[in-house]
């Protein structure tokens, strides 16, 4: 058997499983139903893979030929009620792909900006900013080259305020070191604002 037979062979039996499903779903409780639709989604999402590797990834095409397949092979029945609960599987199976969908497109969005980064952004838009930048031997969490400022952490415990203080002096960069303690990014913009706006305080 050779791998095209072999996957009509799964497709089939796949079929035949969502089959059991929609004729469970007309004798089953009330409260049960939602557990089939739920199983008959999961079928219906492997025969969908099946049949994209068969036939192309359209999904109208599959929708349409799953449809053709489990009519085929339904056993003498209502083909209305049938019509009806193969819709309600197709319905689940596509809620489950746009869940999946929207957890991918979370899991893949940015992380947040901490605070000091937002400030940053918001006081040099139009500026080319460098995240830890290092300089002889020492990184700077954030510097602007064109106006030669560099903005540091001074939380960091590997951080050593006077040696980057000395560095910073000798290359003509104004230093703003700056606290995690303070609150928001809105403390951070006024505090770097106000060291910007003091020369006395930048090296």
């Amino acid at each position: 058997m050779n791998k095209r037979q072999m996957m009509e062979k799964k497709i089939l039996e796949n079929v035949d499983l969502l089959i059991e499903i929609i004729l469970s779903l007309d004798m089953c409780e009330e409260q049960e139903k939602s557990v089939y639709l739920e199983k008959g989604s999961l079928i219906a999402e492997e025969l969908s893979d099946l049949l994209a590797e068969l036939i192309g990834p359209n999904e109208d095409y599959i929708q349409d030929a799953m449809q053709e397949l489990i009519l085929q092979r339904m056993p003498d029945y209502d083909f209305e009620d049938s019509a009806k609960d193969i819709n309600n599987i197709l319905e689940r199976l596509n809620q489950r792909e746009s869940k999946t969908a929207d957890e991918f497109s979370v899991s893949q969005a940015a992380p947040p900006l901490d605070p000091l980064q937002k400030a940053i952004n918001y006081l040099f838009p139009q500026f080319e900013i460098i995240k830890n930048h290092r300089h002889q031997g020492h990184y700077f969490s954030y510097y602007i080259p064109s106006l030669k400022v560099a903005v540091d952490d001074c939380s960091s415990p590997v951080t050593d305020p006077v040696r980057k203080e000395y560095i910073c002096r000798q290359a003509g960069i104004k230093l703003i070191p700056i606290s995690r303690d303070l609150p928001c990014s809105r403390e951070i913009i006024r505090e770097i604002k106000r060291r910007l706006d003091t020369d006395t305080t930048l090296c």
